[in-house]
């Protein structure tokens, strides 16, 4: 009984603390959110002659969150299993975001995966994901590793498949939604086939 206890209050705090979702995000402002700010990376890249600074995935990630990420998915295996979420695993990580990129406009590869169709293929709101098949047939990445993409002027997507660069303004403001939560929105103004 002891035990059975224990694992129910492991439960718990795991749903509260580490798995994310829509409900334990239900009163967010749109800052950018962690316990205590965490100094921008000194490794970031500089912006080009247009002003526009070229990332990484990894770059997203602000200084020791793969450590922090490590440890929800340890947390998770141990407290529950990871097989125990039934068909599709629940969304794990933070929305600790990359202060030195917020208002940045920045150039970065991903893959598209859209929210909504328009007539013809084109779309105003999709996710980037840093690889193909992210939200859709596995776990989402951790909400640092997905970026909310709008634009005012639908773009066609030609390929899911195929990798994209996409070039926007950066801003901390979140999005949430059943394909995966995104700690990062981006306010595209070009994209281009990754070459």
């Amino acid at each position: 009984m002891v035990r059975l206890s224990l694992n129910l209050l492991g439960v718990f705090l795991l749903t509260a603390a580490i798995i994310v979702s829509p409900q334990a995000s239900a009163q967010d402002d749109g800052a950018p959110h962690a316990a205590t700010p965490i100094p921008p990376r000194e490794d970031l890249p500089q912006p080009d002659e247009a002003g526009v600074t070229t990332i990484n995935w990894d770059h997203l990630l602000p200084q020791g969150e793969m450590q922090r990420i490590e440890e929800l998915y340890r947390a998770a295996d141990s407290i529950m299993g990871m097989n125990h979420f039934g068909n599709q695993m629940p969304q794990i990580g933070t929305f600790n975001v990359e202060l030195g990129l917020i208002g940045r406009t920045i150039r970065m590869p991903g893959f598209i995966l859209p929210l909504h169709y328009d007539v013809g293929g084109a779309v105003n709101e999709f996710l980037l994901v840093p690889y193909f098949g992210a939200c859709v047939h596995t776990p989402p990445p951790p909400p640092n590793q997905i970026v909310y993409v709008t634009t005012e002027d639908p773009v066609t997507i030609e390929s899911m498949w195929d990798p994209v660069w996409v070039t926007g303004e950066l801003t901390a403001e979140r999005n949430m939604n059943g394909m995966g939560n995104a700690a990062y929105t981006l306010l595209l103004e070009s994209h281009e086939p990754y070459q």
